[in-house]
């Protein structure tokens, strides 16, 4: 009765565009460190601060690396585990419960979901967010319900409230699996 699948971006983010994402802020954020720090000294001259920026583009470029084989790493075990290779998931399942119930009991699957809460529900479309945590900024998650006679599809979509994000480590894949097994269970 239930069919379920989850569709995300086609391929993960690339390793430079990791790299430059992750390595490029800490070289900066590196170098005005230093600067404000420490810096060179009023008679070292302009040398002293081009050492001070190769310093900084040498920093980034490794911090780069670092990040990207590691996030690189776990976005890929996410991706093999869950089969959905970015960080935006949907999918969509047949509730066997008419579309008004399934959106009268949504608050029942924002407890499904680690510190989600209801945001809104309006018409066919319901909102949950969930909170921080050591793997994610949030998520915006979408509930939409679509009439079928007397029982309902059911659309959900789940992407980070960060929009830039790269790496999510299956989350939002993961909030639809959880969601998607409590639509197909709902009596």
């Amino acid at each position: 009765m239930s069919q379920h699948h989850a569709a995300g971006a086609a391929r993960p983010p690339g390793r430079l565009r990791l790299a430059l994402a992750t390595g490029v802020p800490f070289g900066l954020f590196w170098g005005v460190i230093v600067a404000v720090q420490d810096g060179p000294v009023a008679d070292a001259g302009p040398a002293a601060y081009a050492i001070l920026a190769g310093a900084s583009v040498v920093a980034g470029a490794l911090f780069g690396l670092v990040m990207a084989l590691v996030l690189g790493h776990l976005q890929d075990r996410a991706a093999q585990r869950t089969g959905v290779a970015g960080v935006v998931a949907q999918g969509a399942v047949r509730a066997a419960v008419p579309g008004p119930e399934v959106l009268a009991r949504v608050a029942e699957a924002a407890a499904l979901l680690p510190g989600a809460r209801l945001a809104a529900v309006d018409g066919s479309r319901a909102l949950l967010r969930t909170g921080v945590s050591w793997r994610s900024w949030g998520e915006r998650v979408e509930i939409e319900v679509l009439p079928q006679g007397p029982a309902a599809r059911v659309v959900l979509r789940s992407r980070p409230l960060v929009p830039f994000t790269l790496v999510d480590q299956g989350r939002n894949a993961d909030n639809v699996a959880r969601l998607a097994a409590w639509v197909a269970a709902l009596p």
